[in-house]
């Protein structure tokens, strides 16, 4: 099993529709393929997903919001919104009153042929504020990412 954990414990504003800093790697296994392709590649804001497979994509955020409301994180793949992969908390006493968001999913990377050359359809994940006209901000962000098959 191949993995990555990234976690950002600075204290992040995310505006309505903004993109999530998910931070640094602490945890890594992770192997690069016969042409030398690693399984992740990140960047501050997204995790690249390399190889063909199954993943298992688990998010645990710490937030509250700028106003009262309900707040909403969701997980992006290839900047679209995914189905299913979203949680939701409301918010009664803005900017101090904390709760937890939890997202677990599974992607699954496929295999293409582009002009006869077998290639792997590589899939970017990525954590949005998903509230309607709310600002959130995020104390503690963790994304594990681990392939399964």
């Amino acid at each position: 099993m191949l993995l990555i954990g990234l976690k950002n414990t600075g204290t992040q504003t995310v505006l309505e529709t903004g993109t999530i800093n998910i931070g640094n790697v602490y945890r890594k296994y992770c192997r690069a393929n016969r042409c030398g392709v690693p399984a992740f590649t990140v960047t501050s804001n997204g995790v690249t997903l390399n190889h063909e497979g199954i993943y298992h994509i688990t998010a645990t955020l710490v937030g509250t919001g700028e106003t009262a409301g309900l707040v909403s994180v969701q997980l992006a793949e290839n900047g679209e919104l995914l189905t299913g992969a979203i949680s939701s908390e409301t918010i009664t006493t803005a900017t101090t009153e904390f709760r937890t968001f939890v997202i677990d999913y599974y992607i699954k990377v496929d295999k293409d042929c582009v002009l006869g050359v077998t290639t792997t359809d590589a899939r970017t994940v990525s954590l949005v504020n998903v509230s309607d006209g709310i600002d959130a901000t995020f104390t503690s962000v963790v994304l594990n990412v681990t392939k399964e098959v």
